[in-house]
């Protein structure tokens, strides 16, 4: 398991808001996906996963949170469920009935 720590934003800056969370409680997460959205008083800025695995969540959206606190851990460990393996191939399209002859155009009249 890893904590995914509030990073420095800059000097002056000692705690941030969470705005949202990109990723639910439980996911799946790729390395370098974005799981949260923090903002300070001076910027708004995305969380990447430093490791893929399951996600869960440390604090609640609007949540102050003091930087170095733990904001998720991501357990690494965890089997990749068969859903995130692989993204879905498009279903192809259905076949389309050609029209019967009898309602065909006839254009050896013209």
């Amino acid at each position: 398991m890893i904590s995914i720590k509030v990073p420095t934003v800059g000097e002056s800056i000692t705690e941030v808001t969470l705005l949202k969370w990109t990723k639910a409680e439980g996911a799946w997460v790729e390395r370098d996906e974005v799981i949260a959205e923090l903002e300070s008083e001076k910027a708004t800025f995305e969380v990447n996963a430093e490791q893929a695995g399951v996600l869960f969540h440390k604090a609640k959206e609007g949540d102050s949170i003091l930087i170095g606190d733990v904001l998720a851990d991501i357990d690494e460990t965890a089997p990749k469920p068969a859903q995130a393996e692989a993204p879905a191939a498009p279903a192809a399209p259905a076949p389309t009935a050609a029209a019967p002859a009898s309602q065909a155009p006839d254009w050896s009249a013209q």
